[in-house]
């Protein structure tokens, strides 16, 4: 006889992140249940035990410490394993969910594959009776650890060298309308070639930036390339094309990026509505109310705003109707295997209609086929970039198309 799937407790307050949750641990083969608070939550457990707890920390009224204190300190739910979700990713928070009895502690934005790991390792530990040691064994992991350097000492070097000679180059990434197959906007993409080595992905050279300070004056760089390339192009035969560009949480909190803004749209002649900036899920996180605040201005002066990488974390789900947001990009991890995993299938589906609920444009990265294209029309998507059209061009490639189209 087949044994029953465990059930998995989902508290947070707010119902999206909810249902993205329930949907993508529903199709793992999990059954769920849902509180929408602390307090609800407690009632909930002591009605129908679960066999596990995914516990957001931040709620109003009865916060996830205090509801990981109190089922750790009765008897009779102090068995039950605890993963704490939190967008708090300060070594503080960490600990602090460790000390309230929780076993795991996963920031936010969230890997899914790791999500579903975790909670399989927590369930096969506490089937076996291990969670007590392995709580003692992550506790002293989690406070003894230290920050991985992410770079050999001659790289950052080349970096920072290169941030000085303004040693890098934008390449852009058209978007295509799927209604009418137009090609209708475009990605700027920073790109490095590093001398004697050749070229560095993005992926390595960018977190370094930004842990060496440096991702400040390298975005206002790549803002100012933008605008006047967007100016030349209204100049000429080709005409205005709405760019959007990736923007770092530190030229939020660190920088000045309205001012710097600003002053490059003046500078170059530039419209505010062809201009977007892409901020990932993560970053909408970091000093939140300060986030808030910029991203208005950035909106009252008429600049998009555009969500990248979305679904891979829940966090900005909970803060959606804050942000002044225009545009959401569902992340590539999902679009990748939309036509054979029914997972990413329904969570893509579900983020096109939320998207689409609070009037907002939605963009799927990573297109690469026809089926994909097919399933994104089905399901409602408003736009597509990826190989299937085109992959990054430097301008002079770039350009061609944009007066082909």
């Amino acid at each position: 006889m087949a044994s029953q799937p465990a059930t998995l407790l989902i508290v947070d307050d707010e119902p999206q992140v909810r249902k993205l949750l329930e949907t993508l641990l529903q199709h793992e083969g999990y059954q769920t249940l849902s509180a929408s608070s602390g307090e609800e939550a407690l009632q909930l457990v002591a009605q129908q035990p679960p066999d596990l707890i995914l516990l957001d920390v931040m709620m109003p009224g009865m916060d996830g410490y205090e509801v990981a204190s109190q089922l750790k300190g009765d008897e009779t739910t102090a068995g039950i394993p605890i993963i704490m979700l939190s967008a708090l990713s300060e070594q503080s928070a960490r600990v602090s969910g460790l000390e309230a009895g929780a076993e795991e502690f996963i920031s936010k934005p969230v890997e899914r594959v790791e999500l579903w790991l975790r909670v399989r390792n927590l369930l096969r530990l506490k089937e076996r009776g291990d969670l007590a040691s392995h709580s003692r064994e992550l506790g002293q992991l989690q406070t003894g650890m230290n920050v991985h350097d992410l770079a050999l000492q001659d790289l950052e070097n080349a970096l920072r060298q290169a941030v000085e000679r303004e040693d890098f180059t934008v390449h852009y990434q058209p978007k295509v309308e799927i209604a009418s197959g137009r090609l209708c906007a475009l990605e700027a993409l920073l790109r490095w070639e590093r001398p004697d080595y050749g070229p560095v992905s993005p992926a390595v050279f960018v977190p370094i930036l930004e842990r060496l300070g440096l991702i400040v004056p390298v975005g206002r760089w790549v803002i100012e390339q933008v605008c006047q390339q967007i100016a030349e192009w209204q100049r000429g035969a080709i005409g205005a094309v709405e760019v959007s560009v990736n923007v770092s949480g530190h030229q939020l909190i660190e920088g000045d990026l309205i001012a710097d803004i600003a002053r490059t749209l003046a500078q170059t002649g530039v419209e505010p509505h062809w201009l977007e900036v892409e901020l990932t899920e993560g970053s909408l996180m970091e000093n939140t109310q300060h986030t808030i605040a910029s991203l208005q201005r950035l909106h009252a002066m008429g600049v998009k705003i555009s969500i990248d990488d979305f679904g891979t974390g829940y966090s900005s789900l909970a803060y959606l109707r804050r942000f002044p947001i225009d545009t959401l990009k569902i992340d590539i991890a999902f679009i990748r295997e939309v036509t054979s995993n029914p997972q990413d299938a329904a969570i893509t589906r579900t983020i096109i209609e939320l998207a689409h609920s609070l009037n907002l444009r939605v963009v799927a990265e990573g297109v690469e086929t026809q089926a994909q294209l097919a399933f994104l029309k089905e399901a409602g998507c408003d736009q597509i970039q990826g190989y299937l059209f085109s992959r990054p061009l430097p301008v002079e490639t770039l350009e061609r198309l944009l007066l082909e189209r």
